[in-house]
């Protein structure tokens, strides 16, 4: 819960003796507490946790709306999803993955000057994991910044190294069943912080 959800009252209220936990277990016992009918997953880390498919065995009866472990790999990893679009043809930027920083370094200096790049720690980081530099000494002391000084820790592991792409952002989310998918309005994140884009990428407050 949240200091809005706190003092609504009503039909919502916070969870108590949780202390802010989301891990699976306490999860599950919350659940079966309050007598849940449904989970709403919103968070990243559960998901890729995979407390959806740990809700639909130990807890057969309560509907569970978020993907599976499997599926939320597409979140868990930027590499993995860079890597799944191009084997299944779904349009996506130029890239290259990386596990070895000397490597990464060595692929950005070999492209020309005015080729931009955006380097990405693979990992969840909370919204924060991408870098956008202006230039090829930036971008090497991004690719630096995220695997070797591991400013991202485990996240950074894997770097994603990708052309970069002008023009506006925006999600489309579908709601599906494994037979059918409904589309939802799209939505638009504001990521970077500052006027006229100038700052770091947030989680979506830019």
């Amino acid at each position: 819960g949240n200091g809005g959800t706190a003092v609504e009252g009503g039909k919502i209220k916070n969870a108590e003796g949780v202390n802010g936990k989301q891990d699976n277990e306490t999860v599950i016992a919350l659940t079966e507490r309050v007598g849940a009918a449904m989970v709403v997953v919103g968070p990243e880390a559960p998901l890729v946790d995979g407390l959806v498919d740990e809700l639909a065995v130990r807890c057969p009866d309560v509907l569970a709306f978020g993907p599976t472990k499997a599926a939320a790999e597409l979140e868990a990893s930027k590499a993995f999803t860079k890597d799944f679009l191009q084997e299944h043809g779904i349009p996506t930027a130029k890239y290259r993955n990386f596990t070895d920083a000397d490597e990464a370094v060595a692929y950005v200096q070999s492209l020309d000057d005015g080729d931009r790049q955006v380097v990405k720690a693979s990992g969840l980081a909370a919204g924060k994991g991408v870098l956008l530099p202006e230039t090829k000494e930036e971008t090497v002391a991004a690719v630096r910044e995220i695997m070797s000084d591991r400013a991202f820790g485990a996240a950074g592991d894997t770097c994603v190294v990708e052309s970069f792409m002008t023009g506006p952002e925006a999600s489309c989310f579908a709601l599906c069943d494994g037979r059918t998918a409904v589309l939802m309005p799209a939505a638009q994140d504001h990521k970077r912080a500052l006027d006229g884009d100038g700052g770091l990428n947030t989680g979506g407050m830019g």
